[in-house]
């Protein structure tokens, strides 16, 4: 402690994601830190509810800056230690000083990406040794959509039920989510919109290439309606319905308040279960599972007051897949150099090598991955990325009146694929070595018109250029010789583009004629288009019932899987067709595999 603290009221600025402040009020009283108080509203059992509460904690009880950001908020927790630090240096402190040796090391314990993803032996193995044991009936890890929805549906079956959490705080990638996909709701039918449910499942089969079980896409459209219903029962907040952007097939995507699950679901969710008397642990991360070679009973958990094993007679994975585990996303067959996540650091997999761990039927390479384009040396700080107005997935790297080439200099799809799918201006990517975005000046106006100083960040990007991914030329032989692709080839191939687009017909890969603009004056820019990853899905097999399943298709007894470890109708590419599906999958699968525990909890006693 530094006892040259001067008491007093100081005022500072926790700078927070994405240009987001909060004033503070930091009171200093007999040469201590005593209070930080945020000052505006904060939602509970949020991010921003664990970083202003647990992080003041830490710095009040051992009065020192040493303390650890909290998993999944390393942005707002620098923010919130540097307005502190700003505060002892105007109370007349050394900060240097106040990084003391107290600082308590029991953060959260999370499994780190440099852990062979192979090992899943160690995922079976008992630890050495156990500080408590804990009994329950139904274990749910992970407390994002799914694990919440599996949780308040387990509260109103009268199930005893523990969650677990790897972060200090519920929501994990959820908090993200801006909608739910539910067709003919109450909300919809207010609205005036009708779609017929056959139409959209027999679409969302022929987009899948008719590679999936499409038994699994009748239980989820039948059941949309019914979910929204429950979850607006529990308190959920919807406000409008529409086609998300015009980018959806059919107007089913519900918004939640707020635009944000962070603010319309999870506060509301995490409520109610607790009024239902669902045990939360939070900083709690599964090490390895319970199994005995017939069933799972349990798993084994380190939190930051020892080792538990938590004995229980059915176990749900909803751990949000594999988003940041390179050598996961790379088994898929993705690239992994400059990935950019936008997933939460937690999303490392655990589920899904628990669930292999157990002998269960691996889906993860023909799992739909949540990859898109960014721009490396564009700003593209922080996990939303995806909404950025120059950066994001339907800005500038997405494609639209601009020219993709590989490797070898030449066009590989439609640029304008995006239309169709968001999610397809990767797809192609993924086949080849490297693939670069050529456009010039007047083409970047048009995607950023309306963005301010987009002009001046283009240009201090070009300045940066981070990662060697960005130059700027006044001829094409010259922006060719910037990234070494053959120069003859692709001046070919820009001049057979060009006449493309005068001629208004795309010969090659029959792109809109209004996407076709000609590349015919400077400057000129070649940027490299460097993989996005939103969510990373897990890929465990699962039956309609939500239990894991092996190779031969029998289920593991005592296990079952939800949210993004498990998502049997997707093979390869979220169509998103029906914006929000993902998110009515997390919803349906927890509730589900909540109401199947019951029932095989009910067996065990028979």
């Amino acid at each position: 402690m530094d006892k040259s603290l001067n008491d007093g009221t100081y005022s500072v600025v926790a700078k927070g994601y994405e240009g987001n402040s909060t004033k503070l009020k930091v009171i200093v009283a007999n040469h201590r830190i005593e209070q930080i108080i945020p000052e505006k509203d904060i939602t509970p059992n949020t991010l921003e509810d664990a970083v202003f509460t647990q992080i003041p904690e830490q710095i009040i009880n051992h009065q020192t800056l040493d303390v650890d950001a909290l998993t999944g908020a390393s942005y707002s927790s620098q923010g919130l230690l540097d307005a502190v630090a700003e505060v002892v240096k105007q109370a007349g402190g050394s900060v240097a000083k106040f990084r003391t040796e107290e600082h308590d090391t029991t953060g959260s314990q999370v499994k780190t990406d440099s852990e062979s993803s192979e090992e899943y032996g160690n995922w079976i193995q008992r630890p050495n040794h156990i500080d408590k044991k804990v009994e329950t009936d139904f274990l749910i890890i992970g407390a994002g959509i799914s694990g919440l929805a599996a949780a308040v549906q387990a509260g109103e079956e009268g199930i005893k039920t523990t969650v677990i959490e790897k972060n200090s705080f519920v929501a994990g990638n959820g908090g993200g989510v801006e909608g739910i996909f539910g067709i003919n709701t109450d909300m919809q039918k207010a609205a005036g919109i009708h779609a017929e449910k056959e139409e959209i499942i027999a679409r969302e089969q022929e987009l899948g290439q008719y590679r999936a079980d499409g038994s699994f896409w009748v239980d989820l459209v039948n059941h949309s309606a019914e979910n929204i219903d429950w979850l607006l029962k529990e308190g959920v907040q919807l406000t409008k319905v529409d086609d998300y952007h015009g980018t959806c097939a059919f107007p089913t995507f519900h918004w939640f308040k707020g635009g944000f699950a962070s603010e319309g679901y999870v506060p509301y969710m995490k409520k109610r279960a607790d009024e239902l008397g669902i045990d939360f642990i939070l900083n709690a991360s599964a090490d390895g599972i319970i199994y005995d070679g017939d069933r799972v009973a349990g798993a084994y958990v380190t939190t930051p007051k020892g080792k538990l094993e938590i004995d229980a007679k059915a176990t749900l994975l909803a751990t949000g897949g594999v988003g940041h585990n390179p050598k996961l996303i790379a088994k898929q067959g993705w690239q992994t150099k400059n990935l950019h996540y936008c997933s939460m650091p937690s999303n490392t997999g655990d589920g899904y090598m628990m669930a292999m761990a157990v002998g269960a039927k691996d889906m993860l390479n023909e799992s739909a991955e949540f990859m898109m384009n960014y721009i490396q040396a564009l700003p593209h700080e922080g996990v939303h990325l995806y909404i950025d107005p120059i950066n994001g997935f339907m800005s500038l790297p997405s494609g639209g009146p601009v020219m993709f080439v590989n490797q070898d200099g030449v066009r590989l799809v439609n640029e304008n694929v995006k239309k169709d799918n968001l999610l397809y201006q990767r797809m192609a990517i993924k086949s080849t070595k490297v693939t670069y975005e050529v456009f010039n000046q007047k083409v970047y106006d048009s995607i950023t018109q309306g963005v301010d100083n987009a002009d001046q960040i283009l240009a201090d990007a070009v300045k940066r250029n981070e990662g060697h991914s960005l130059y700027k030329a006044d001829t094409f032989d010259q922006l060719v010789k910037a990234v070494g692709l053959p120069e003859a080839t692709f001046v070919d191939t820009v001049k057979r583009y060009n006449q493309y687009a005068i001629n208004g017909k795309d010969e090659e890969f029959n792109k809109d004629p209004e996407m076709l603009v000609t590349l015919d004056e400077g400057p000129y820019y070649i940027a490299r288009l460097d993989p996005s990853n939103l969510i990373g899905i897990g890929g465990v097999a699962s039956n309609r019932q939500f239990e894991v399943i092996k190779d031969d298709y029998e289920k593991v007894p005592g296990l079952y899987v939800s949210g993004m470890d498990s998502t049997m109708q997707y093979r390869s590419v979220y169509t998103i067709t029906l914006g929000g599906s993902a998110c009515a999958h997390n919803v349906n699968s927890g509730r589900h595999a909540a109401m199947n525990a019951k029932k095989y909890m009910a067996s065990l006693k028979s």
